[in-house]
């Protein structure tokens, strides 16, 4: 697959008291992105919940370029930008592009996968990755990591 994106529209309820997108506006919405690519590639996230994996958050930073106002409309991508062979661990950078092409911002996340009855970090499922995983766009500096470079201390 080459590229997926999201657009979506800021609303009111999107606003700070500053008159632009307030943060986590950016993060619902990245958030939004990636489960609407796995839901697309046949995998809802409530599926794979009813099956006993979930996905889980480890990291998330946002870096903001351009100021974003009230109904812009917006554009969020996905791109893996770095995985342990089993993909327990990945990368994903997601770009916020404006109407115009402009970059607004970046949102960058490190994930994995639980198994939601041990309780423990797990690798994901074979047909998971060969349906999923494995389609989902590279970023151009993708690279293999080693699950090391998880470990948050």
């Amino acid at each position: 697959m080459k590229s997926y994106e999201k657009e979506v529209e800021v609303i009111w309820a999107d606003m700070d008291p500053n008159q632009h997108m307030r943060h986590t506006s950016y993060s619902q919405y990245a958030a939004h992105t990636r489960i609407s690519f796995f839901a697309q590639q046949g995998f809802p996230l409530q599926d794979l919940a009813k099956k006993g994996l979930g996905a889980i958050l480890l990291r998330e930073q946002s870096t903001y370029i351009r100021e974003t106002q009230m109904h812009e409309k917006l554009s969020f991508n996905m791109l893996l930008k770095a995985a342990t062979a089993d993909y327990t661990f990945y990368t994903i950078e997601q770009e916020v592009r404006k109407e115009n092409g402009k970059l607004a911002a970046k949102v960058l996340i490190d994930g994995s996968w639980i198994d939601m009855q041990a309780r423990k970090i797990t690798a994901p499922w074979p047909d998971l990755v060969a349906a999923v995983i494995d389609e989902l766009p590279r970023h151009k500096d993708f690279e293999w990591k080693e699950p090391t470079y998880y470990r948050f201390k």
